[in-house]
């Protein structure tokens, strides 16, 4: 049976509302993304072993300002699809989970199928192959004078597929698959935990939250994804990068803890927490914001018709 004209219009306005507010945060918080991504590179961290005040200050002296945003089209690229796929999914498998809520599955547990399922959908279509091209353009470093071998999205994976074969945009698929269907979990679960706090104790709960409590929501949710979700991004980061010699994701974290111990996979987390909280802040502001003017557009349309 096809879905209520109303619900697949619902679902629109979710998707290009999503958008909106991904490239809004990419626009934003890029530069902590670039610096997360050279702290856990294993070739390119030795570089920024002084703190990321400093390690900011080398890269400006030595790259200038825009070497902050290298990669920054790879993951608008990736934001476009993955953040638009994140509310589609959220308004999607969502009131499929609440249906059986309490039945088939336990309850209060369809945001966390729903991240889970949003997050295997988004790393097998795209996330994977753009993530890729991201950490290769952010790790070529400039060193002794020699030009940067990335350059371009489309030089990047020319160069990529030419030297290693078109399966090496899928390297890291598994820790990728993880990152995003576990951090959907606990982002999805804990920001509608906490808009559902604010809802239950507004003085009028039929209104309509004010921005700043979805912008706390977003942001306390994904400090919990910045560092729950970290040992998976870190895997990913490193089984991507250029020279990578590990046999598989197991691989990787079985070496990882042999040579470098546990915490190694918390590498980078306070840069992931710096990026994705706010990001989540910003994000999810946004969203609610681009989501209530379609709505609204939209009903305006259907009183017209």
């Amino acid at each position: 049976m096809s879905a209520p004209k109303g619900q697949k219009k619902n679902i629109t306005n979710h998707t290009l509302a999503g958008a909106g507010a991904g490239i809004v945060e990419v626009l934003v918080m890029q530069p902590a993304d670039v610096l997360k991504t050279r702290f856990q590179s294993v070739r390119v961290a030795n570089h920024y072993r002084d703190g990321i005040f400093n390690a900011t200050t080398r890269i400006l002296r030595s790259e200038g300002v825009m070497a902050l945003y290298r990669g920054t089209w790879p993951v608008i690229w990736i934001v476009m699809p993955r953040v638009s796929l994140q509310y589609m999914g959220l308004a999607t498998f969502k009131p499929i989970f609440e249906r059986v809520e309490g039945t088939l599955i336990p309850l209060r547990s369809s945001a966390a199928l729903a991240g889970a399922c949003t997050g295997i959908v988004q790393a097998v279509t795209l996330v994977t192959p753009l993530e890729m091209i991201k950490v290769r353009q952010q790790t070529d470093l400039i060193s002794s004078g020699a030009e940067r071998k990335y350059h371009g999205m489309l030089s990047t994976i020319r160069s990529v597929v030419s030297e290693e074969g078109v399966f090496a945009l899928y390297k890291g698929l598994v820790p990728t698959v993880v990152r995003q269907s576990w951090g959907l979990v606990v982002k999805f679960t804990g920001y509608t935990e906490i808009k559902g706090l604010f809802e239950r104790t507004a003085s009028d709960p039929s209104a309509p939250l004010a921005p700043w409590k979805h912008m706390a929501s977003g942001g306390l949710a994904n400090v919990l994804v910045g560092v729950f979700n970290s040992p998976p991004d870190v895997v990913k980061t490193r089984m991507q990068d250029r020279g990578a010699n590990y046999q598989s994701s197991w691989d990787c974290c079985r070496r990882m803890l042999r040579n470098e111990g546990l915490m190694s996979f918390f590498r980078g987390a306070w840069l992931r927490v710096l990026r994705v909280a706010p990001g989540g802040a910003i994000q999810f502001a946004v969203y609610e914001q681009f989501a209530a003017m379609l709505d609204k557009r939209s009903a305006k349309l259907e009183a017209r018709a």
